[in-house]
């Protein structure tokens, strides 16, 4: 257990410093790949999920823009059931299965199918948060040790006597040993660092399948009539 009175920082404008600067550095890396094109028109509290989807993407927050993404798609099914004739109180109790069963009717077949592949490998996977299902059929190398406790104390020693470095002293761990490709079906602990990994690399393509399909079914469906 952690002691009752340990600090997550010590100076809080130093902390803001360094964030902000993580923060410039990704967002720099990333704006040019996001929409940079005004949204059609669409009700507030859509505009808001989507660009709160956005600025979380931007500033490197994958995982919670990953889940926004599948909570802006619910909602944007459940404006148009809205406009269908469904009241506040009905969508307010339907889950996003449902909402797409209902809304079959009012859609294309190819909106229809975009939005249950979304529902099938994004939202629910998100919602349900299953980080062995996440970070599936992704594999890592790794060396299996023998004695590790043993190992890493002596190396340890040796690391605080300075006839190592660091470095050689992790060289030293795995000297002899052959790798194994291993995913977190084998050994749960690479499921975070699988998902992790996995979500850095598909945030951005996600996001621009679901802005197209957002920005044309807003146009589609939501723009005012003459």
């Amino acid at each position: 257990m952690y002691p009752n009175d340990q600090k997550l920082y010590s100076d809080k404008n130093k902390l803001i410093d360094i964030e902000l600067g993580n923060v410039k550095k990704i967002m720099s890396e990333r704006s040019d790949k996001l929409p940079n094109n005004e949204l059609p028109s669409m009700e507030p509290h859509l505009r808001a999920l989507y660009f709160e989807t956005y600025f979380l993407i931007a500033k490197g927050f994958n995982n919670a823009s990953l889940v926004l993404m599948g909570i802006l798609l619910e909602n944007i099914i459940k404006e148009k059931l809205f406009m269908e004739g469904l009241k506040d109180e009905e969508l307010e109790k339907i889950n996003f299965g449902v909402a797409l069963n209902k809304i079959k009717q009012f859609i294309s077949e190819e909106e229809f199918k975009f939005l249950e592949d979304k529902k099938s490998k994004l939202r629910n996977p998100y919602a349900h948060y299953n980080k062995i299902k996440l970070s599936e059929g992704i594999y890592f190398p790794a060396w299996k040790i023998e004695n590790p406790v043993e190992k890493l104390i002596s190396l340890q020693e040796r690391v605080n006597k300075g006839e190592l470095t660091e470095a050689q002293a992790r060289q030293e761990l795995i000297k002899g040993v052959k790798p194994e490709l291993v995913s977190s079906k084998e050994f749960r602990p690479v499921s975070q660092i699988a998902k992790s990994e996995k979500e850095k690399l598909q945030v951005i393509d996600e996001f621009l399948e679901i802005d197209k399909f957002v920005r044309n079914f807003a146009e589609k469906y939501f723009k005012p009539k003459d």
